[in-house]
């Protein structure tokens, strides 16, 4: 994990330089030499910066699109030979984690950037790999289980399983439900080729998901570290209250990450933030 993170968050990370932003500002009117005078502005001003949310979601799915099609194919074959090999699975499913985290560590990035934290701060990358842990709770679990379903559905229907035996399989429930509502007979013909559409329509959708998320909730942690350093307010009392933009358990994660990174770590830019 730790030699992923090295290869695919931290460098995507660091594409969110300083200089970026601050040409970024200069743009909007504002002349801005350092981060300091970043985060100097105030809140408001921040926040209309940030980048645009649905581009990296879309971004995503496509990555996640092209996931489903590797482990798949676009229709699945009539034999095992045909199909994808045991190899080119585990490949694109590597290639989809690879992917997805760089997707993140870019969105974590340019969120905390904007914000006016310099990622090329050591200290600043370990918050932002808690920022990451925030955001992937829950998730990947549920994206990988559903790549392996997808791939036992296509090896079970390419060594031609019988209806009871595709029957275990949810998608397969779904998709007869789906043609019975229609008036339509789903055939094993007609089954080897929607299957592939489906799953990209499921990967495209988990992996937007997950960014998704993650650059919600960078937004989240960052903006509470930037009203904490503002007004000297200790995380922790953030917790007596929640707001429409986040939950009060992801407020109390949020804390946690705060805390954690504050007791591992002296290099914060501003040593009075709690």
């Amino acid at each position: 994990m730790d030699g992923t993170l090295s290869l695919t968050f931290r460098p995507a990370l660091r594409t969110a330089t300083a200089d970026s932003v601050l040409r970024l500002y200069t743009r909007h009117g504002m002349a801005l030499t350092s981060m300091e005078a970043v985060r100097s502005l105030p809140l408001e001003d921040r926040d209309h910066r940030q980048p645009r949310r649905t581009l990296y979601a879309s971004v995503a799915a496509g990555e996640g699109a092209a996931t489903a099609v590797a482990v798949t194919g676009s229709e699945i074959a009539t034999t095992v030979s045909g199909g994808a090999t045991a190899g080119v699975v585990v490949g694109a499913v590597a290639v989809d984690a690879v992917a997805s985290l760089a997707m993140m560590g870019r969105a974590v990035g340019d969120v905390a950037s904007r914000y006016g934290y310099d990622m090329r701060d050591p200290g600043e990358e370990l918050f932002a790999m808690g920022v990451l842990s925030l955001g992937m709770a829950g998730d990947v679990g549920a994206k990988t289980q559903a790549l392996a379903s997808l791939s036992r559905l296509t090896q079970r229907m390419m060594r031609r399983a019988t209806w009871s035996e595709l029957n275990k399989h949810v998608l397969v429930k779904v998709l007869q439900k789906v043609y019975q509502r229609l008036g339509l007979r789903l055939t094993q013909r007609k089954l080897a080729q929607i299957v592939p559409v489906a799953g990209i329509g499921i990967n495209a959708a988990l992996t937007a998901s997950l960014v998704d998320k993650t650059f919600e909730r960078a937004q989240a942690v960052y903006r509470l570290r930037t009203l904490s350093e503002k007004y000297g307010i200790d995380p922790s009392e953030w917790t007596s209250g929640t707001s429409s933009r986040t939950s009060e358990q992801d407020v109390v994660d949020v804390v946690e990450i705060l805390d954690e990174t504050d007791a591992t770590d002296d290099t914060q830019p501003d040593p009075t933030f709690v």
